[in-house]
């Protein structure tokens, strides 16, 4: 049984003395004639009585289904006991209204079934002390639970409809029948330069290019017709400019008949310029694979084929949709125990460039020269068919005893690999004459500070192993200047087997690896044009919200406050600055979209971190002063560093914002924001003491985009998904270390080249 109020507060009625009895027949009421006792015991409201003292005389049976209780665990109790606490001084008030008045009307309050529960009633008290038949207050109580539930839940559905229409990011609308606006949100106006007046009542060809009016107008009907639709179309803002959205339409139905629309739009000029720069660049990238007359295909991570050029289809005999997309070992399980895939292996693995030979004695092609170098996610791989330059290098070798004016270098050791003869080819390629260069070894002669070690140790051992072979090393000329040789080198053996000789034919490869150099830079200048366009897209939805929403929220407070006041030089300051911030944070992205020779560079400029550190806690001034923050900056006033500062400001913002906003309630926040040099870096470390993160749970998902770990604080998970991605745009590292309710510290290495 639910625990009743044992000592109620009651003012006792005005009324004559009497004892107060317990009556037989319907438990009370003596003067009741039997057919209102069975009207009133059938009656589904619940009606009671109680005496000047508020102690209850009778009680109809519908007390059992109404609370739960019968009618004998009610009886002689006060009125007062099961009444809400909170609700019990206005039936206090009630009851002592009787005094004035002979009727009291009850509004809604709660009683306490027997369960625990409570139940919503509402109802009417009369005055019937004086009637001899009742000697009592009567009170006629209904249960209205389900009414007021389902009000609480209409309020509640209304609200959070409210705040999605209202607060959504991205700009929604209301079309009645016939297209007319009936509702907008804040971020319609920033997206038309139309104010809430301007839009509310007008058809929304006012806003469409004229080129789309006829496309909008089907998505209309379409919408209207019970399909929802999804497009884009141009629109002309206030001010004349163009725009390109992407807009969702969805009907709104009422008694089963669509009697309006809603849509959400988004601006995506951005976007799309984006898009047509980076199909621009892979087309100028396509074109100049394409003019590489040799095979030249790309393969991902899982070995499937990226891209091939013509001459690789062309060498397949395949048209390249039977290629791109399957996986190379699945078309040519074969060459799974070649050395060239040991080779791709090894570059896979290694990240290092592979130059290097194979022969297919059965084959059309008996020797292929490969070129395999990495690329991001997978390795590019460029070879030609040396059959026919093989055959002529091993002609070269029977005839470089006499040859002296052939082009290559031809060079004829002895068994230590002392030179006795050059042809003037060498002499010409090297500078040297055949004076200087007798009794050398080649590789002590030409190699020198940036020759491969790796590669000058394979030719030791290759030499060592009196076989054949083929390699290309970066040697120095007399002068100092660098070029490559294309080595091939043939062991010399007498009639009993002894080696006597090696003749070694020498190429000039320098153009050709000066234009591998070039062909990867611009695959890598590409990629990272690539992340440099992804970067502006984020920030552009990311770093402009805040100035925005402040110019946006500080316009609307100028419209409230006098000209003349304090407050409002104080908003028109704040909004001025606002601005400055705006044209700041403009300027910074439109620096990541410059480009230089056809290729995205974004122009790294000198940033002094501690006014960089202030720039970016501006805006959070207020909210900071609202936390009571610590705010510790270790940052010398001179520290400087060559970097780039859009990357920089949208890194410190982001994880400040997020200081913020996860910050523990119960505790001022303590932010510490550190910058000092490393061995070969400069490391910022940024920590607060908010509710923190169990890296255990977080750690493998923490950088993933729209990722959230405080699901009951608001948010979209993408600033550190943009912290670790303009972390490493930067060429740095970023690490995390946290623990739930202790706090949160990043560590951000960033390397010389940004310095």
């Amino acid at each position: 049984m639910a625990r009743l109020h044992t000592n109620p507060t009651f003012n006792p009625l005005p009324a004559r003395s009497f004892t107060t009895q317990l009556k037989p027949a319907c438990v009370g009421a003596p003067h009741a004639s039997a057919f209102y006792q069975t009207l009133i015991s059938h009656c589904s409201d619940f009606i009671s009585v109680f005496d000047e003292k508020g102690i209850y005389t009778y009680l109809g049976n519908s007390v059992k289904a109404q609370l739960g209780y019968e009618v004998e665990e009610l009886l002689g109790t006060a009125a007062l006991a099961c009444v809400h606490p909170d609700d019990l001084a206005y039936m206090t008030e009630a009851f002592a209204l009787l005094r004035q008045v002979p009727n009291a009307q009850l509004r809604r309050f709660r009683l306490q079934e027997k369960s625990g529960e409570w139940r919503w009633m509402q109802g009417m008290l009369t005055n019937l002390l004086q009637d001899q038949n009742v000697e009592g207050v009567l009170m006629v109580l209904q249960d209205v639970t389900a009414l007021v539930e389902a009000e609480t839940s209409k309020a509640h559905y209304q609200a959070y409809f409210e705040s999605l229409f209202f607060g959504h990011p991205e700009a929604v609308f209301a079309l009645d029948g016939l297209g007319a606006f009936t509702e907008v949100n804040s971020q319609v106006a920033e997206l038309t330069g139309y104010t809430r007046e301007e839009t509310l009542g007008g058809h929304y060809h006012r806003f469409v290019h004229p080129d789309f009016i006829q496309h909008a107008d089907e998505m209309f009907r379409q919408a209207l017709a019970g399909h929802a639709q999804h497009t884009e179309l141009s629109i002309i803002s206030k001010q004349g400019q163009l725009k390109l959205l992407f807009i969702t339409l969805v009907p709104v139905y009422a008694e089963g008949k669509a009697v309006g629309i809603q849509g959400i739009a988004q601006d995506i000029t951005l976007a799309k310029k984006s898009q047509q720069l980076l199909n621009e660049q892979t087309t100028q990238l396509n074109n100049i694979v394409e003019s590489i007359p040799d095979p030249f295909f790309v393969v991902d991570d899982a070995w499937r084929f990226e891209y091939v050029n013509t001459a690789f289809a062309s060498f397949l005999g395949k048209p390249r949709t039977e290629t791109v997309g399957k996986s190379i070992l699945a078309l040519h399980p074969s060459i799974e125990d070649t050395l060239f895939f040991e080779k791709c292996q090894e570059v896979a693995a290694h990240r290092t460039t592979v130059n290097f030979e194979e022969s297919y004695p059965s084959s059309k092609f008996e020797t292929i020269r490969y070129s395999i170098f990495p690329i991001k996610n997978g390795i590019a791989v460029h070879f030609e068919d040396f059959t026919a330059q093989k055959a002529i290098l091993q002609e070269l070798e029977k005839l470089s005893l006499v040859a002296s004016k052939t082009t290559n270098g031809v060079v004829i050791m002895d068994a230590q690999c002392r030179i006795e003869w050059v042809n003037d080819g060498f002499c010409r390629l090297t500078g040297y004459t055949r004076a200087e260069v007798a009794g050398k070894v080649p590789s002590v002669l030409l190699q020198g500070p940036e020759s491969d070690p790796a590669a000058s140790r394979r030719i030791r051992e290759k030499y060592e192993s009196q076989q054949p072979f083929s390699e290309e090393i970066l040697n120095y000329r007399k002068s100092g200047e660098k070029f490559w040789f294309a080595i091939d080198v043939t062991p010399i053996f007498d009639a009993q087997g002894q080696l006597t000789n090696y003749i070694a034919i020498e190429t000039d490869i320098t153009e050709k690896k000066d234009s591998e150099a070039k062909l990867t830079k611009l695959a890598s200048d590409l990629l990272r044009q690539n992340l440099n366009l992804q970067q502006f897209a984020y920030m552009v939805s990311h770093n402009l919200r805040a100035p925005v929403a402040n110019i946006i929220g500080l316009t609307s407070l100028l419209k409230k406050f006098d000209m003349r006041t304090a407050p409002y030089d104080k908003s028109l300051e704040k909004l001025e600055y606002s601005g400055h911030q705006l044209d700041t944070v403009i300027r910074d992205i439109s620096t990541i979209l410059t480009v230089r020779e056809a290729v995205g560079v974004c122009q790294p400029e000198p940033v002094n971190l501690l006014a960089l550190c202030r720039e970016v806690l501006a805006p959070f001034e207020e909210q900071l002063q609202e936390c009571k923050t610590e705010l510790k900056l270790e940052v010398e006033s001179r520290f400087e560093v060559l970097s780039i500062k859009a990357y920089l400001y949208s890194i410190l913002y982001n994880l400040i914002s997020n200081a913020i906003k996860f910050r523990a309630n119960e505790r001022p926040l303590l932010i510490r924001l550190g910058i000092a040099w490393g061995m070969h870096s400069y490391v910022l470390t940024f920590s607060d003491n908010g509710l923190g993160m169990d890296l255990h749970q977080a750690e493998d998902q923490l950088f993933k985009l729209y990722t959230r770990f405080h699901p009951d604080i608001p948010g979209k998970g993408i600033g550190l998904y943009l912290v670790k991605t303009q972390v490493e745009a930067l060429g740095g590292k970023i690490s995390v270390s946290s623990a739930p309710g202790i706090g949160t510290t990043f560590t951000i290495s960033l390397g010389e080249e940004h310095v």
